[in-house]
């Protein structure tokens, strides 16, 4: 995915889609299978201050990706289903003043990502905004990933916030959003 640019968390999902799709693609034009490939894809994706857009668009994500191997590309692994998620804190959100509240930025970014089941979480540094991170920056972004895995609990369950009725409408717009901004991207050609 693009990530810490002008684009949108739609816009990111589609970018992503469309250059997965061309990996795929031309995967597939060279005769290896998918099923060979395909558990092996990964996402690298941005993750913003909007807690509730980032979980939906994880969520989101997560479905396009089965559709998409399920129905355009015959997946039958069930393993090539699922899509290992990587994201990072924005840079983008740090501010350079007060660069101490960014600590809370980052915890807010790297708890929604835990609460949306992402496999990896790199968290910002709090003076990412201003120079190369210190050493006391990197340990406290390092802490805070810590915390949250061993700490909040959140590990304990698989999408918690299943169910909730905002959740679900959103990641169900932003499913909808992508796929349609995805189609017309590939109406004109694709990658």
């Amino acid at each position: 995915y693009i990530s810490d640019g002008a684009l949108d968390a739609v816009d990111e999902m589609a970018f992503g889609f469309v250059e997965t799709r061309g990996l795929i693609r031309e995967l597939l034009r060279r005769g290896v299978p998918v099923d060979r490939f395909a558990p092996r894809i990964a996402f690298l994706v941005n993750c913003r201050m909007d807690v509730f857009e980032e979980i939906a668009k994880i969520r989101a994500t997560r479905r396009l990706h089965a559709r998409m191997m399920r129905d355009e590309f015959g997946a039958r692994d069930p393993r090539s289903l699922a899509v290992n998620v990587t994201v990072h804190t924005s840079g983008m959100s740090l501010t350079a003043q007060q660069p101490v509240n960014n600590i809370v930025r980052g915890a807010i970014q790297a708890f929604a990502l835990a609460l949306s089941g992402v496999q990896a979480i790199e968290v910002s540094a709090f003076d990412e905004a201003f120079r190369t991170p210190s050493p006391e920056a990197h340990a406290v972004a390092l802490r805070t990933q810590q915390i949250i895995a061993h700490e909040s609990g959140v590990d304990r369950v698989v999408d918690p916030l299943a169910g909730s009725y905002y959740v679900e409408y959103l990641t169900d717009e932003m499913e909808k959003r992508a796929q349609e901004y995805l189609d017309k991207i590939d109406e004109q050609g694709g990658i």
